[in-house]
């Protein structure tokens, strides 16, 4: 049997500018601020700091960007995985109604810092078509839009098959809503961008130095690494999906999960317009996720959770590819490309967090919407950290929601998700079942 050819590297990572290491440099002996995390809530947030004259030292236990910040599918889009009444539900009506409202604000704060700070982050605002995956799903997602729009947010439904074909080349689809304001971005440049933005700022950044330990040590902290040790006045965590042991605390209350995208060969302008009419991003109503849309070169990004069991990249490639093929079978003569995946992180109450805990500040748990909240997270950061001790501050909304661990036997978790193979096969169950009569 062949090998696939396809590259298994990240699409964005052969079309960005090129981050330097900085493996090799000496550890400072102090800082005001060190940033464990090289993604875009550490990069935002040591970039603002540094820039209000703090002396900010960035730790990345790999390169620049190597998480989710250069793997993502490329959508920035409004919302988080709850709706307003849900939220209110379970938070009461200031802070759930709160909470909803930053959620889509997130968007237009990371639209405009990129704008104001003149990143070449290959965004373009296009829009979001969320579509139904079955029609059950349909009445829900009128009460999702009618949220949206109470929100601020502009878009319509699509309520036939009809309207569907109007924004996507496909039949698969009873119906589904439309917002506006959503940004195909290219995750590689924006996280780039931002990198040259911190060193420039002055940000000591370091590459290849896991954290191993952080402690109090009177009024400072003390951050052990493989390559030393120094003291800081304040810790920001901003690990997200690949938060380990040496956050105990936080590591207990972050899922990472896999997510798998593929990327085909250029197509024609024809073909590209058959499958995008309008140039949208998408996202569909499974439990069990897909998430695609054409870019400036005119391939096909096609995502999704693919599995939750043990894998590997040509696995879940091939998944996705099946997928993509029943969602656009104008796709089949596409040869794919490129084929990578990644950690998103997802916690137990399904909602970002940021606050502190013993000393140390954490940014973390976009549950998959990372490119907005990542941005508009690390910039609140640079805000909290930057303070002066008599300074008035509103804190945020997700500062004020409790940040639970996990809720079945929490001493057996430990940062490593063994349920969720079982959760997969009810997620594609519930699909199956749900699709039944559209």
């Amino acid at each position: 049997m062949r090998s696939p050819t396809w590259d298994r590297r990240p699409y964005w990572h052969a079309t960005m500018p090129t981050i330097p290491r900085y493996d090799d440099r000496p550890l400072p002996e102090r800082a005001d601020v060190v940033v464990v995390g090289g993604g875009y809530t550490g990069l935002v947030a040591a970039l603002m700091l540094a820039r209000g004259g703090a002396r900010v030292t960035l730790l990345e236990k790999e390169g620049i960007g190597f998480g989710a910040s250069s793997r993502n599918g490329g959508l920035l889009h409004p919302g988080l995985q709850h709706g307003r009444a849900a939220l209110v539900r379970q938070h009461g009506a200031e802070l759930g109604g709160a909470l909803y409202q930053e959620g889509i604000d997130a968007t237009f704060i990371a639209e405009r810092f990129i704008a104001d700070n003149g990143l070449d982050a290959g965004h373009r605002r296009v829009g979001l078509a969320l579509l139904a995956w079955s029609s059950k799903h349909l009445p829900g997602m009128e009460e999702e839009l009618g949220e949206y729009l109470e929100g601020g947010l502009t878009g319509r439904m699509l309520r036939t098959p009809a309207e569907v074909r109007e924004e996507l080349g496909s039949d698969l689809y009873p119906g589904g809503y439309v917002l506006e304001e959503a940004l195909r971005i290219h995750p590689g440049r924006y996280v780039a961008a931002l990198a040259s933005a911190a060193v420039e700022a002055g940000v000591d950044l370091h590459t290849g130095t896991p954290v191993t330990r952080i402690d109090r040590d009177g009024a400072t902290r003390l951050i052990s690494t493989s390559r030393g040790r120094l003291r800081a006045k304040a810790v920001l965590v901003a690990t997200n999906g690949y938060t380990d042991r040496a956050t105990p605390w936080l590591r207990h209350r972050v899922m990472p999960i896999g997510s798998y995208i593929i990327a085909t060969e250029p197509m024609s302008e024809e073909l590209a317009r058959s499958i995008s009419p309008r140039g949208r991003t998408y996202f569909d109503s499974k439990a069990f996720l897909s998430y695609w849309h054409v870019d400036a070169e005119r391939r096909l990004i096609f995502g999704g959770r693919a599995s939750f069991w043990r894998t590997n990249v040509d696995k879940t490639a091939a998944i996705l590819q099946r997928a993509m093929h029943a969602v656009h079978p104008q796709s089949r003569g596409l040869r794919i490309d490129f084929a990578w995946g990644g950690n998103v992180a997802f916690t137990f109450d399904r909602l970002p967090h940021l606050g502190e805990h013993d000393g140390i500040h954490h940014a973390l748990g976009y549950c998959g919407s990372g490119v907005a909240l990542g941005t508009s997270f690390g910039l609140e950061m640079a805000r909290i950290l930057g303070a002066g001790a008599d300074s008035v501050r509103q804190p945020s909304p997700f500062e004020r929601t409790p940040f639970p661990g996990a809720p079945i036997v929490p001493a057996a978790y430990r940062g490593r998700p063994w349920f969720l193979p079982l959760a997969g096969e009810w997620y594609r169950l519930t699909d199956r079942l749900d699709r039944r009569g559209t």
